[in-house]
């Protein structure tokens, strides 16, 4: 799956088509070099991008300025690729989640594929990763303290106040939004109500195939 679905040009006479994307500094118009389902390299150029939580046939190794060629047009990618830059990824956001002091658990249930606790004085906040979005949920603190990290917990989303947010369709870096929405909670900020107003959508459809 990639979160940031880029629609690139592969040929000036085909309509562009989506490949997956890890990185969050391209814009519309930079040149980038795509892996096609065949094995080959192309170049190409970004024509749109979406947060889509795709699974697509190609995807973006690296910019087109960050790879070299070959005296026979051979293209050669950077020494790691693809190449990732920014928070995209649900590997990133739990790294970045992490470096900030947040506490990953695991869930009792299959629905959720991990959690993450941040908390203040006097509430703890719960996030819920799933396979298509991320839900919040502020719970009372807990006076026994945090878990230990990657122990398995038992969690529901019927107590305290809750919000499942979709990474598709989001008009804004969902894993981002987040790591802000942690660091609210452990700074004690009064009103996290700006937090809990759902985004994205469950259907991953383009708006003109939703007509």
């Amino acid at each position: 799956m990639s979160y940031i679905v880029a629609f690139v040009d592969l040929d000036e006479h085909t309509k562009p088509i989506p490949v997956e994307c890890y990185r969050t500094d391209l814009i519309v118009g930079d040149q980038v070099v795509v892996s096609v389902d065949d094995g080959s390299l192309r170049r190409a150029i970004v024509v749109e991008l979406q947060n889509l939580n795709w699974s697509c046939r190609h995807r973006i190794e690296c910019k087109a300025s960050e790879a070299t060629e070959t005296s026979k047009g051979q293209i050669l990618l950077p020494g790691e690729s693809p190449v990732r830059v920014g928070i995209c990824t649900e590997e990133s956001f739990i790294s970045a989640a992490q470096a900030i002091g947040c506490i990953p658990v695991k869930p009792s249930h299959r629905t959720y594929r991990l959690i993450l606790l941040a908390e203040n004085a006097k509430i703890r906040a719960r996030i819920f990763l799933r396979k298509n979005g991320i839900d919040l949920q502020l719970v009372d603190k807990d006076p026994n303290g945090l878990p230990e990290p990657y122990s398995i917990v038992n969690s529901s989303l019927s107590e305290g106040q809750s919000v499942r947010h979709y990474y598709a369709h989001t008009k804004f870096n969902l894993f981002e939004g987040i790591l802000r929405f942690c660091r609210s909670v452990m700074n004690d900020e009064p009103d996290l109500s700006r937090y809990f107003i759902a985004v994205g959508s469950n259907d991953k459809r383009p708006e003109e195939f939703k007509l």
